[in-house]
């Protein structure tokens, strides 16, 4: 038997995608060229996009969770987005550490900044994509140097007579497993521990588009 070919399901899945989310496939060009001018990056112009298209196919699924949850058989459609969101997650924070970073260099420098990155729009979205990304990426706490000793955690789901464990910064075997899952609309979630602040709260993919939409409205 001849397997179909990947690369025209593939662009029909994007195709689909724009056709669905036209509005939201044409803020994400507007914010593109928005951002990468006033930070004066041109190159994050594609980067942004990419990170678009990735939203956008990923609106699709989140439409469709409930559909594919209730289907029998064997069902990866959930395990994929999970895989894309975590993806999406990594690219946005890398473009916005890469803005930051750049207005940080221009103080440094005496020079004018974008003046984007000191909005608190910015520095709450850019927060949030920092302490999910510490975790996907690296399987530890964002900012654990934080930490002024070991900090005792429980698994979620665990029973309070299981022993408590301890999260130490200082021991090079340390490892966070953040607990993710997808929230009522279908977007995947995770629930991000801030050490700075003492806290923890769920943080959707979903929601952090959106904000990313409207930064510069």
């Amino acid at each position: 038997m001849t397997l179909p070919a990947v690369s025209p399901l593939l662009n029909g899945l994007f195709d689909i995608a724009r056709a669905k989310y036209r509005a939201e496939n044409e803020a994400w060009v507007k914010l593109s060229y928005s951002l990468s001018g006033q930070f004066n990056l041109v190159n994050a112009v594609t980067s942004i996009q990419s990170e678009g298209d990735l939203d956008i196919l990923l609106r699709c699924l989140e439409d469709e969770f409930k559909t594919n949850n209730g289907a029998s058989g064997m069902e990866f459609s959930v395990h994929y987005q999970l895989l894309f969101s975590e993806t999406w997650i990594v690219g946005c924070y890398e473009i916005l550490r890469a803005f930051q970073q750049r207005d940080r260099d221009a103080v440094n420098s005496h020079r004018p900044t974008s003046g984007i990155s000191e909005l608190d729009s910015f520095k709450s979205i850019f927060t949030d994509f920092e302490l999910l990304r510490m975790p996907i990426a690296k399987f530890e706490i964002a900012k654990d140097k934080r930490l002024e000793q070991p900090l005792p955690m429980r698994r979620v789901g665990d029973d309070e007579a299981n022993p408590i464990e301890f999260y130490d910064p200082k021991d090079p075997s340390r490892f966070h497993l953040m607990p993710k899952g997808v929230s009522r609309r279908g977007s995947a979630q995770w629930l991000a521990l801030d050490v700075q602040n003492s806290r923890q709260y769920w943080v959707e993919r979903r929601d952090l588009a959106d904000r990313l939409l409207s930064l510069l409205k």
